[in-house]
């Protein structure tokens, strides 16, 4: 049997997950549309659609996960906060490059696709970084 305690942990801690899930869903989707609409409007090429897009929805994502995902009782560092968390997108986006550029050469789909599909790789990895680094509380932060 699961202890009270141990129970409301985990409660806390699944809510800090669809917490990260829906912030990070709303940050997609604007990566998405701010990507394709450059790729499609503005007739940027691909990975310059992708740039435009991540550095949008960094600060969809920043913003959310800063006051409403990792939101801390304690008096946190924001700056702290927001520069592990760039570092860690900046990491994310790096991988969502590769990946978007394996699709570009590789896969017979459009390139707006190609972009979409490459923003769902990442997300597992960075909701990893944001709990355990980015946004760990000072207590439990063994980076200090």
């Amino acid at each position: 049997m699961i202890s009270s305690e141990r129970q409301q942990k985990l409660l806390r801690e699944f809510g800090t997950i669809i917490r990260f899930g829906i912030v990070g869903l709303s940050a997609a989707v604007v990566h998405a549309g701010v990507a394709v609409g450059l790729l499609e409007w503005a007739h940027l090429p691909p990975m310059f659609s992708n740039i435009g897009g991540f550095l949008v929805a960094f600060i969809v994502s920043f913003t959310g996960h800063n006051v409403w995902s990792f939101r801390s009782e304690e008096d946190v560092e924001t700056g702290k906060r927001m520069g592990r968390f760039f570092v860690l997108a900046a990491a994310g986006f790096l991988l969502n490059n590769g990946a978007l550029a394996a699709l570009l050469k590789f896969a017979p789909v459009p390139d707006a696709v190609s972009i979409i599909i490459a923003i769902f790789v990442v997300p597992p990895l960075t909701f990893l970084g944001a709990r355990l680094w980015a946004f760990a509380e000072p207590s439990s932060s063994n980076s200090r």
